[in-house]
């Protein structure tokens, strides 16, 4: 199984910054410029390459394009979602997103590469994935107690207050309460 490049070492990806930006530019508009028309202008620049690296280079960059506006959909997929379901935290759908590529991964997997794995890494990284999902869960629940907490704190301080200030008031609140509350108990 060979290596996955971390990044591009052609010659166009070696380019200064202003020139890499028009050669990628002439790439993403393909109806305009031909792998003639970018040689010739790398040429005028007195840089020399085949129309076939033209090609590879092309070819990468509209897949990590491609790949961008992919995670750009995701993203805003997840926003719209933190949006409807203001329950569910940005961690927990970054973790639903996750979950559902790394079970997309094992399926795609060919049975033959999984005799690659070392099982005690593989042991691993679910062990971890485990931990922090139950991490997650408990931190989860202990935000919940302590906003819970903090509603009951300014629950008391606010009767408080009222009855101090407003006693009339805080007696006919106290008796639409315990009204409700023997009608839910019904």
């Amino acid at each position: 199984m060979g290596r996955r490049k971390n990044r591009s070492r052609s010659k166009i990806s070696r380019l200064p910054p202003e020139v890499r930006s028009t050669v990628d530019a002439m790439v993403q508009s393909p109806a305009e410029f031909t792998y003639n028309d970018i040689r010739d202008y790398l040429a005028s620049l007195d840089v020399q390459i085949s129309k076939s690296a033209i090609g590879n280079y092309a070819r990468d960059l509209m897949a990590s394009l491609e790949a961008l506006a992919v995670s750009q959909e995701s993203i805003k997929a997840m926003m719209e979602t933190a949006a409807k379901v203001p329950e569910v935290d940005a961690v927990e759908i970054i973790n639903r997103i996750a979950g559902q590529k790394i079970v997309q991964a094992i399926i795609n997997k060919p049975d033959e590469e999984w005799t690659d794995v070392a099982l005690d890494k593989l042991l691993r990284e679910a062990n971890a994935m485990t931990k922090a999902v139950a991490y997650k869960q408990r931190i989860d629940v202990q935000n919940k107690e302590d906003v819970a907490a903090a509603a009951d704190e300014l629950k008391a301080e606010f009767f408080n207050a009222l009855g101090a200030e407003h006693p009339d008031l805080y007696r006919q609140l106290v008796q639409i309460l315990d009204r409700r509350t023997k009608e839910v108990r019904r």
